[in-house]
């Protein structure tokens, strides 16, 4: 054993392994003979050994009585072992059962919501094939015109559709309730023909206001629906009977509107001579008792005046009634009667668009096609009554309203979601355009061709012819501002031009130059006032007058002056452009001049100003222009003086003897002040 000891010790040390056990650690450093250590520790474990033994001996009976207990223990964990088996079993049996009566119950809830859909199904479709009382009562005996007859026409139609499906899936039932529903639908096509034929025919009454019979047809347009789903026969019969009817209706009432309203027109019409430079003076016709003119049927010629409230506040106003106006013996002019015929028709093309798109349940294309076989004839003839109407007039006002009527009423049909007028819209336009055109032309014309030699009292006060064009032009860019085109402004400029140059003709027959300005003024200013008066922004036309009554005005007052002033004004010329030649010795030369001008100057300034005020304010018609120029040649006056005074105060001339006897500048502005005009 010791040898065993010792080569275990010595396999420690070799293995460089610590030896952690403190007490043989200990052992070991106190050099102490192993062999005899190892006797007295093995004779203590016999002796341990022993003591345990004895130990045991004395408790033999509790650890028999142990034993037992441990026994008895090991029984009853054996029995219950066995019970909770049996219970596991016995579980396992209850969860299977458990499983087959989930299956069971999902089997019947299948089965159940199986026989409920069954039975719903089965139940909608007795519902739908069986035909009640009340829709065979109804449909046979309560007239087409009454709410329930309509409301078991719906029922009537969903069983008809629904027998018509069924059919085709060969379902016997349909067979019990085929001949009921086939002769209802006979009984219910045959009221509702004669309920829409007798709507259809009542609009033939004279007098009658067929809006009322489409309005009750509408209240019922699903008779029509059910017509095309249950017999096209009869309802393209229905639809042939309307339209035949509607077109000889509209056709009649408008031929008879449009003969009737011919007779309100003014008796005297523009004719051929009724042209911008033509002289109506002879013309005019005179009441026998007055002598005067008579303008009580007869239409503005070349001024708008109220007739454009045809184009704003009376566009949509209810249109002429010819019995009330023939009364009152009351007369139109040209674009009234258009006016009333093409509002008339927009109103009642518009509402008959709708009522045939919502009646007849078409697309727009078929819509289309239906509208134009009920209006086309009416449509003909309002298109060649105004052709025949405009072919001939030489009212060019009333051609430009009545074009401007149709742009208008053609937006009002857009804005109505009506495209179905557009065509004949535009063949309005082309009727109306080439002779407003080919009329302009006529107007221009004649002021090119104007013999100036045949014009009679010709003076310096706007001449007729100006007037007229002042009143035209601004009539027609007034209306064309609306719907601005840019051959109406061509029209306008080439117009223009020849008034232009029929102004220098006639103020060429004018002895004086100045009664000429004074003629360019004057009939530049009613021209310019006219234009700025009834038109909303300024044209080009209006810029171009405007330069030349400037140009004429400066012209004028500088002619004016020169009358009174010219030895001043010649000075005071001669000497800036010596000024601005640094012409020193010339300026001098001129200074033996300037004591006859200030004594003369002095002298009759005030008389001069006198006499400048009363020829201005006598020469020029319109007061607020007078005036104008009144300042102007005041204005000028001021300044001429004052550049006078600066020349004969300035270096070459300041030792002038008569520098002491010019009036001060201040003293003349306030004595010329007294001569403004405040109004």
């Amino acid at each position: 054993m010791n040898v065993e000891l010792n080569e275990e010790l010595n396999s420690c040390k070799n293995n460089d392994e610590p030896l952690e056990d403190d007490f043989v650690k200990g052992v070991l450093q106190s050099g102490i003979d192993l062999r005899s250590f190892s006797k007295k520790t093995e004779n203590e474990l016999k002796a341990v050994e022993n003591a345990c033994v004895g130990d045991y001996i004395n408790e033999s009976s509790n650890i028999a009585c142990l034993h037992s207990q441990i026994t008895e223990c090991d029984t009853i964990l054996e029995r219950l072992e066995g019970m909770l088996c049996t219970f596991q079993a016995d579980l396992g049996n209850i969860c299977q059962e458990i499983l087959c009566l989930q299956e069971q119950s999902v089997s019947l809830n299948i089965r159940l919501k199986n026989k409920q859909l069954v039975r719903s199904e089965l139940s909608q479709f007795i519902d739908d094939i069986v035909v009640p009382e009340a829709v065979i009562s109804h449909v046979i005996d309560t007239p087409a015109s009454e709410t329930e007859f309509l409301e078991q026409l719906f029922v009537l139609d969903q069983k008809l559709t629904f027998v018509k499906e069924q059919s085709f899936k060969d379902a016997i039932s349909c067979h019990d309730v085929m001949e009921i529903l086939n002769n209802l639908k006979v009984k219910a096509v045959a009221k509702i023909r004669d309920y829409i034929l007798k709507r259809i025919q009542s609009c033939k009454k004279a007098m009658t206001n067929y809006q009322i019979p489409q309005n009750a047809l509408l209240k019922n347009k699903f008779f029509f629906t059910f017509l095309m789903a249950h017999n096209r026969e009869v309802a393209r019969e229905v639809q042939n009977e309307y339209i035949d009817t509607m077109n000889k209706v509209y056709f009649s009432y408008f031929k008879e509107y449009i003969s009737r309203l011919s007779k309100l027109r003014f008796e005297e019409l523009p004719d051929k001579d009724d042209l911008m430079a033509g002289d109506d003076s002879a013309k005019a016709k005179t009441s026998f008792f007055t002598g005067k003119p008579n303008l009580k049927n007869k239409s503005t010629i070349f001024t708008v005046g109220n007739r454009g409230n045809i184009l704003t506040s009376e566009l949509e106003a209810v249109s002429i009634f010819p019995h009330l106006a023939q009364k009152s013996e009351t007369k139109f002019p040209v674009e009234s009667i258009f006016r009333s015929v093409q509002y008339a028709l927009l109103e009642n093309a518009c509402r008959e668009y709708l009522f045939i798109a919502d009646f007849f349940n078409v697309n727009s294309n078929t819509c289309l096609d239906l509208f134009n076989a009920v209006f086309g004839r009416t449509l003909s003839l309002l298109a060649k009554s105004s052709e025949d109407e405009f072919h001939s007039s030489y009212d060019s006002i009333g051609l430009f309203l009545s074009l401007h009527l149709v742009y208008r009423y053609r937006l009002v049909s857009h804005k109505r979601a009506v495209p179905a007028l557009d065509a004949y819209w535009e063949t309005l336009v082309k009727n109306i355009w080439p002779r407003f055109e080919q009329v302009f032309q006529m107007h221009i014309q004649s002021v090119k061709t104007c013999d100036v030699s045949k014009l009679s009292n010709i003076d310096t006060r706007p001449h007729f012819i100006t007037r007229r064009y002042a009143e035209f032009s601004a009539a027609i860019m007034s209306v064309n501002d609306t719907f601005p085109d840019e051959r109406v402004s061509i029209l306008l400029g080439s117009l223009q031009r020849e008034v232009e140059n029929l102004i220098l003709k006639v103020a060429s027959k004018l002895s004086s130059p100045r009664q000429q300005l004074v003629f360019f003024i004057n009939n530049y200013d009613v021209i310019l006032s006219v234009l700025m008066e009834r038109t909303k922004e300024e044209s080009k036309e209006s810029e171009n007058l405007k330069q030349l009554l400037h140009k004429r005005i400066h012209d004028y007052v500088e002619d004016l002056l020169c009358q009174h002033f010219s030895t001043m004004i010649c000075f005071v010329k001669d000497c800036e452009a010596y000024q601005e030649k640094c012409d020193v010795s010339a300026i001098q030369r001129e200074e033996g001049k300037i004591g006859d001008i200030v004594k003369s100057f002095n002298g009759g300034w005030r008389k001069s100003i006198e006499e400048i005020n009363r020829e201005v304010l006598n020469s020029f018609t319109n007061f607020k222009c007078g005036n104008n120029i009144q300042q102007t040649a005041l204005t000028q006056i001021i300044q001429y003086y004052h550049r006078f005074h600066k020349l004969v105060t300035s270096t070459p001339l300041k030792n002038t003897a008569v520098r002491s006897s010019l009036m001060n500048i201040h003293q003349l502005m306030v004595e010329i002040k007294k001569y403004k005009t405040t109004f």
